[in-house]
């Protein structure tokens, strides 16, 4: 009998503590950060603490309460299909129902059972995309790496034409995610989606990786972000100009400098910079967009070159620094032979991979002054790299 009031009390004190959190969904439309407030006893008032749009609940209580909504949202997966319909058509029980669902998944975001539930309140329309967005964003404010969560975004944005969606905000949320864990893969393959699904946001996130890879060093998954939006650039055939208008100039510094330390005398301008980097190529065979292009995104992959020995110098060795500097060297030199072969379809550079790499394997580089310098430099950081540069450029130096 004791302990039948025991749970009675128990089950009271749970119900309390969901109204508690649901009032507080209710009343703050701007909810931005959940977190499990450590405290081991309860101290006779509400573990709920609602500051300034955050929201947290103290652990004491936290296991509890789960299994309670828990086992609420099981027994209703349990009911019969035919009883599941007649209840969602309530809004009352679907209100519920979503009280249930926010306090676990707050808690543990990893049941899919539970996504799934919330998918069909969304397409009963019981509750609305825009505040399930908001949550979504809740849950990965406590679990960073979330993939049910991004998983739940991408399918909500299903909903919606491009044009209606913050991308910015969607990326900002990845970012902080990434932040927040290092190596978070499904916040940076979220990335990836918006970078393919939305509109151009090339230029800005050039800008952001590069900060976020000065500060945090040996986190790779940027690096790798990275490599992806320079390919996506090329293949948009992105170029930034220094000044506005079709008439400006672009920076090309980076790329003038990586000439310099492969021993190679050249102007930062694009005439000259084209003629060491496509010598037999008829020019005006290609669009001068795909020019532009060309130029801008082999100056970004100079840029990171010129980056990783940075880093390497003030930080020491890293993976991360010759993985990422490798493919930038990479990136130049497939670009170079692509365009010296004729190889400038438009397509994306993946659907070009296997000619690109029979025309490595018999491309001559003494021909060709730029990578023929790149061959002898990069001859000399040793062996393993040598390895690297046959396997990949096919740049054929002999077996150690």
């Amino acid at each position: 009998m004791e302990m039948e009031e025991e749970l009675n009390e128990k089950k009271v004190l749970c119900e309390k503590i969901i109204t508690d959190i649901n009032a507080v969904f209710l009343k703050d439309q701007d909810l931005a950060s959940f977190e499990i407030i450590p405290k081991e006893t309860n101290c006779n008032k509400s573990p709920v603490v609602h500051v300034e749009h955050n929201l947290g609940l103290e652990s004491w209580c936290a296991q509890h309460v789960y299994d309670h909504a828990h086992r609420t949202l099981i027994s209703h997966r349990r009911q019969s299909s035919a009883q599941q319909l007649r209840t969602l058509q309530q809004q009352q029980q679907s209100d519920s129902l979503a009280k249930y669902l926010n306090v676990a998944l707050l808690i543990n975001p990893d049941v899919t059972t539970f996504w799934h539930i919330r998918r069909q309140l969304v397409q009963k329309n019981r509750l609305s995309i825009n505040k399930e967005l908001q949550f979504s964003a809740l849950v990965l404010s406590i679990k960073p790496k979330s993939n049910e969560a991004f998983a739940y975004r991408r399918w909500l944005y299903s909903f919606q034409s491009a044009d209606a969606i913050d991308w910015p905000n969607e990326i900002g949320i990845c970012e902080r995610a990434a932040d927040r864990c290092a190596s978070n893969y499904h916040a940076w393959s979220h990335r990836q989606w918006i970078l393919q699904s939305g509109p151009c946001l090339i230029q800005s996130e050039l800008l952001r990786t590069e900060k976020f890879m000065r500060k945090h060093i040996s986190d790779y998954s940027c690096y790798h972000y990275r490599q992806v939006l320079l390919g996506r650039a090329y293949e948009l055939n992105f170029a930034l100009f220094n000044d506005s208008g079709a008439g400006g100039s672009l920076p090309l510094a980076s790329l003038q400098l990586l000439m310099a330390n492969y021993g190679l005398k050249c102007e930062p301008k694009a005439e000259d910079l084209l003629q060491l980097l496509l010598p037999h190529v008829d020019l005006s065979s290609i669009s001068s967009q795909r020019l532009r292009s060309f130029l801008y995104c082999c100056n970004v992959a100079a840029n990171d070159m010129r980056l990783c020995a940075e880093q390497r110098l003030m930080y020491g060795l890293r993976d991360c620094f010759d993985l990422h500097r490798r493919a930038a060297l990479k990136f130049i030199v497939e670009q170079c032979v692509r365009l010296q072969m004729g190889l400038a379809s438009g397509q994306p550079l993946a659907s070009e991979a296997e000619d690109l790499r029979s025309h490595l394997s018999t491309f001559d580089f003494d021909k060709h002054p730029f990578l023929d310098a790149v061959r002898r430099t990069e001859s000399s950081l040793g062996g393993k790299h040598r390895r690297w540069c046959n396997l990949h450029l096919s740049f054929g130096y002999p077996a150690d």
